[in-house]
């Protein structure tokens, strides 16, 4: 197969295999996507005898990881069509995108996937979950907070009360977006779209937001942010106001908050949702650009092992000093931990804490070099809410 990136004038291929497999050219969103998001060189595109077989959307991001800031593409839009599927071609898609974004100095990517199952084969191991909360509207009443305010965000130039609600609620986790005004103002134009933006105020100060529908009976959120537990009440109590508008509640939310432990009736309407996974596209690149804890100091060698990037295979002596990583292949030494790429990425992001990997079967190593491990990549309460 042949892969390249895409020109202007294959925006027809590109909105054509969307349509085809996700949403239609009349929707919402579609027209949002291509008229305000899309850009051809981001979008690779695979060929076999001369037509178009798959392609896949490489949309660039920085990732506040570990406290530093780190370039990412995320893929989305990952796409096969019919006439080429079970062939194969989505594992060279997969290798392709991955060839790219390593040219391109994003040593990590994110995935959000449809089927985790599919892509864990392939090294994408999930490191987000969120939680999804269902709750019939009437339930909301003893949660809710009616000395605040609401206020529409009808418009983009109104980012800056997003913003410092965003700051706030993500300014001890890990995994997520950066956003700048201009991802801002993508975000609010792509909401407005399909929904409605809701602020709440304490006195002039904003503290919480949400993006919103209004369905058949049930209001749905998919972004929901506070910067306090009176915020999050107020956002409840602004969806209590609609129970002539609905009868149920559905939001997403980060799963390191717990305040459902103070839910009236916890057993019901509260389940995880997988939500995103990482990858390593460079191991020597990935584990150079993150940041490591200030007291960690020693070296210690990992066997990875890639089933799709033949040049993250092998051995590496990872050295920590002041923070900062430095890698270098040694096949000549015995691996303290092997792994497989997969594994390596959970650390990386703080996801899982490497005795429990190893519980898992995920990785190997003596009690010391766990140790090390946990020394060097201590565990990060993850969180991230882009969906394309």
């Amino acid at each position: 197969m042949d892969f390249r990136l895409a020109k202007e004038e294959d925006r027809d291929l590109v909105e054509s295999l969307w349509a085809y497999c996700f949403e239609p050219r009349e929707h919402p969103f579609f027209q949002w996507y291509f008229s305000k998001f899309y850009q051809p060189e981001n979008v690779l595109m695979g060929f076999k005898d001369g037509e178009m077989a798959c392609l896949t959307h490489l949309n660039p991001y920085t990732l506040r990881l570990r406290g530093g800031d780190v370039p990412t593409s995320y893929i989305v839009g990952l796409a096969t069509h019919p006439a080429a599927r079970r062939s194969g071609v989505g594992r060279l898609l997969l290798t392709a995108a991955l060839k790219e974004m390593k040219r391109r100095g994003h040593y990590i990517h994110i995935l959000m996937p449809s089927k985790a199952g599919f892509y864990q084969p392939y090294g994408y191991e999930l490191y987000c979950h969120q939680w999804k909360e269902t709750m019939p509207l009437e339930s909301l009443r003893p949660l809710t907070d009616r000395t605040v305010r609401f206020a529409f965000v009808n418009s983009a130039d109104q980012w800056p009360y997003l913003a410092s609600v965003y700051e706030a609620y993500t300014k001890h986790l890990s995994g997520y977006a950066v956003r700048n005004e201009a991802s801002w103002r993508s975000h609010i134009e792509a909401q407005l779209a399909e929904g409605y933006i809701a602020v709440v105020f304490h006195d002039d100060t904003p503290i919480a937001y949400m993006f919103y529908q209004i369905g058949e009976g049930t209001i749905t959120s998919g972004e929901f942010v506070y910067a306090t537990l009176q915020g999050k009440r107020g956002l409840l109590e602004y969806v209590y106001n609609h129970r002539s508008q609905g009868s149920e509640f559905q939001w997403n939310e980060g799963i390191h908050d717990q305040s459902y432990r103070f839910y009236p009736d916890g057993k019901q309407g509260h389940e995880t949702m997988p939500f995103m996974t990482c990858r390593i596209v460079d191991v020597k690149g990935a584990l150079e650009q993150v940041s490591y804890p200030e007291q960690a100091e020693g070296s210690l060698v990992i066997q990875t092992e890639d089933p799709l990037a033949d040049w993250n295979t092998g051995t590496f002596r990872l050295t920590v000093r002041q923070g900062r990583g430095s890698v270098e292949r040694t096949e000549q030494e015995k691996p303290d931990a092997v792994m497989p790429v997969g594994t390596l990425a959970l650390l990386v992001f703080g996801a899982m804490d490497p005795a429990d990997l190893a519980f898992n079967e995920k990785l190997s190593g003596s009690d010391k070099a766990l140790q090390t491990l946990g020394t060097f990549f201590p565990t990060e309460k993850c969180y991230i809410n882009e969906w394309y």
